[in-house]
């Protein structure tokens, strides 16, 4: 067989199979039977979701961060804490990122830590709050469709519903994707151009939009996991679509993540590649050639030559929390396949003797979600079409409840 320099298989040489690839079983098809197995399963699994699907990225960089603390914003509810991130091995007009993260008043005023929901936003910090105190970022004005500081501010605040979060005693951060990627479709736009020279991949394989916005993410996580305020096991990674699939794989693939919430996150995210009758990887590819390595675009019309599929990704999330949301009237981010993408994964946590689904799923609308009707795998639903409110976020905070200690 004709292998690439890096020892896998071109996308025209992989081996095809309608089934989905295993999870259990090695590359050289011998069992996955314990969890020191499953480590080298990861492993395996991990590279090659990077090298057929998102890039290999560059690792953790040293990071240093300038803070500034406002308290009483929100009308008292909040003390916001904003910090920009910046890469010490890069050159000062390199990107970087503006990480906003509010706090519930009543937890600072008491010295108590919280858990943090890190969410990606779009339009800017600026837009999840009506609050002049955030900062609105160069980076705001030339990508987040901004409008005037006036106009503009709180212009999502239904979406993420920040001040409704902080009441169930949940911090929430976040940062706009444009930081390190504008998703402008040029290459040369944003971080990727900076670590050319540092990527473990061959040609075709380098890291595409999506995986630099999960950087991204875990370059938050450094951040929040020494802020005394901030539980450093309980952050969760939450984004809605091309950001869930950001959320997806940040969380995948970085075990400090507490856990993980994609959203709507479709193909390239929670749905299965195979038998999807809605967005295929051509229609993703073609719209969004960026968001992705070369070779992912490879597999339009031969996508039973995958050797991974979104189940792969999902199980990396094991044992840890994982929760997919969805709407019901979501039809191209195919929440069936999403559903069956959780179904496929849960035999990882089964094998690291952790409780996977719990119930029939999906559970919907007003369904219970507490410790008696869920696991480690949930798979949620309301009547929507493609947005995110405070319906869905109760509901990935209900099952944060279940897995965390407590909020507040």
């Amino acid at each position: 067989m004709s292998r690439d320099d890096d020892g896998l298989a071109p996308p025209s040489r992989c081996r095809p199979t309608d089934e989905l690839p295993p999870l259990l079983e090695f590359r050289d098809g011998s069992p996955v039977e314990s969890t020191a197995d499953w480590r080298e399963r990861r492993a395996e699994l991990r590279r090659l979701l990077r090298h057929y699907v998102y890039g290999y990225a560059p690792g953790a960089p040293e990071i240093e961060t300038t803070t500034e603390r406002t308290p009483g914003v929100l009308d008292g509810a909040a003390t916001l804490v904003e910090t920009e991130i910046e890469f010490a091995d890069l050159p000062p007009d390199a990107p970087a990122i503006t990480l906003a993260l509010f706090l519930p008043a009543d937890a600072v005023d008491a010295g108590r830590s919280v858990p943090v929901l890190l969410g990606l936003n779009w339009r800017g910090n600026h837009a999840a709050v009506d609050e002049p105190a955030v900062t609105v970022t160069d980076t705001a004005r030339e990508h987040g469709g901004f409008e005037g500081e006036a106009a503009d501010r709180g212009a999502a605040a239904d979406y993420w519903c920040v001040e409704h979060v902080l009441s169930r005693g949940y911090g929430f951060a976040t940062y706009q994707s444009a930081d390190l990627d504008p998703d402008s479709g040029d290459p040369a736009d944003g971080i990727r151009p900076c670590y050319d020279d540092d990527l473990p991949g061959p040609p075709g394989t380098e890291w595409g939009v999506l995986a630099a916005w999960a950087w991204g993410l875990q370059r938050c996580v450094d951040a929040l996991r020494p802020t005394d305020a901030v539980r450093a096991e309980e952050i969760i990674v939450l984004g809605h679509s091309r950001c869930g699939k950001a959320a997806l794989l940040a969380g995948a693939t970085d075990e400090r993540v507490g856990l993980v919430a994609p959203h709507q996150s479709g193909t390239g995210g929670m749905a299965l590649d195979r038998d999807n009758d809605q967005e295929g990887i051509g229609d993703i590819t073609g719209a969004f050639p960026g968001w992705f390595a070369d070779t992912y675009a490879a597999f339009e019309g031969q996508v039973d030559r995958l050797p991974v599929d979104s189940h792969c990704l999902a199980a990396l999330v094991a044992p840890r929390p994982l929760i997919d949301t969805a709407g019901a009237r979501d039809y191209w981010t195919n929440p069936g396949r999403a559903l069956d993408a959780v179904r496929a994964a849960e035999p990882v946590w089964d094998l690291l003797g952790a409780e996977g689904i719990a119930d029939d799923l999906p559970l919907y609308g007003d369904d219970e979600i507490a410790d008696e009707t869920v696991g480690s795998l949930c798979h949620y639903r309301r009547e929507t079409a493609h947005t995110l409110n405070e319906g869905y976020l109760d509901a990935i905070l209900d099952f944060a409840d279940v897995h965390f200690d407590g909020a507040g």
